[in-house]
């Protein structure tokens, strides 16, 4: 196999994976403070594609004008949503992850009718940043590498926030232990209503960046949740570092079967991906084992 065409799909496919990488953190803060299996995360990220999508149709507005507005509202919807209905959910564990996953599944529903109601079925893209620079034999999409960088500097802005904040230390102390965070005194229910916000706003913002290289409808929500919950559990579930190595990972499978299979096989890569790395390493490739 030629070096320069193996260089282009690993380009081509960590760009990729740098997008879904910012969709995965924002469920996996969500799992990791409230061990809450989200199954409306792909409809969070599609509602803020559809409206950079529409927006830009109408009024040509910059996608990074667009980008905070959305974080904005999402972060408003998932506070809402998590005052609303998740801060309802029974407080043994197993019976709040069953409830939260039937409570999710009709939140999902009812936000791919919202979205087919507001936007209608059309499938949408925003034709921005079209061209590709070259360098050397290599031709990078100017849109891949803006939608990569962007998620990059979001996922450090996250990394600092858990790291060197009291929010970002109370939002770690209920996700590693919840009796001790309890005992110090952290307002956890608090905590977890700006971690599920934190999570939406996080999903809004890689749909604005995932509207630059793919084209979604009202429907591709499903899709979405799917592939966020194949990179988070390939590198472990709660597991940032792990995260963004379980996206690379899904980039390149995508990248390497699209191009030397069909586009299909590319969509269910990922999948038979993440069936596999649980058979071998059910913890995930970052995760500890019997966690």
């Amino acid at each position: 196999m030629h070096a320069a065409l193996i260089g282009q799909l690993t380009i081509d496919g960590l760009l990729v994976g740098g997008v879904y990488a910012l969709s995965a953190l924002g469920l996996n803060v969500i799992f990791g403070v409230m061990r809450i299996v989200n199954l409306a995360h792909g409809e969070f990220v599609i509602g803020a594609a559809l409206l950079a999508a529409v927006l830009f149709e109408r009024w040509h507005a910059n996608l990074f004008v667009v980008l905070p507005l959305a974080f904005v509202l999402a972060f408003g919807l998932g506070a809402l949503i998590q005052r609303a209905f998740l801060r309802r959910l029974p407080e043994d564990l197993a019976s709040a992850e069953t409830t939260s996953l039937l409570m999710t599944f009709g939140l999902s529903y009812f936000f791919v009718g919202a979205w087919l109601a507001f936007f209608s079925g059309n499938f949408r893209s925003v034709p921005y940043l079209t061209g590709a620079w070259t360098i050397g034999p290599f031709s990078i999409a100017q849109a891949r590498l803006v939608a990569f960088v962007a998620s990059g500097i979001i996922a450090v802005l996250l990394a600092m926030l858990l790291r060197y904040t009291a929010l970002g230390r109370s939002i770690r102390a209920t996700s590693q232990n919840l009796q001790g965070a309890l005992a110090c005194g952290v307002d956890v229910e608090r905590v977890r209503t700006l971690s599920f916000a934190l999570g939406t706003a996080i999903a809004a913002a890689s749909g604005c960046l995932l509207i630059l290289i793919f084209t979604v409808n009202p429907e591709t929500g499903a899709n979405v949740t799917l592939a966020s919950f194949a990179v988070i559990a390939l590198g472990g579930l709660g597991n940032y570092a792990g995260t963004l190595v379980g996206a690379a990972v899904i980039g390149l499978a995508v990248s390497f079967t699209g191009y030397f299979a069909t586009a299909q096989v590319a969509q269910a890569a990922p999948y038979v991906l993440f069936i596999l790395v649980l058979l071998v390493r059910p913890a995930g490739i970052l995760g500890k084992s019997g966690a």
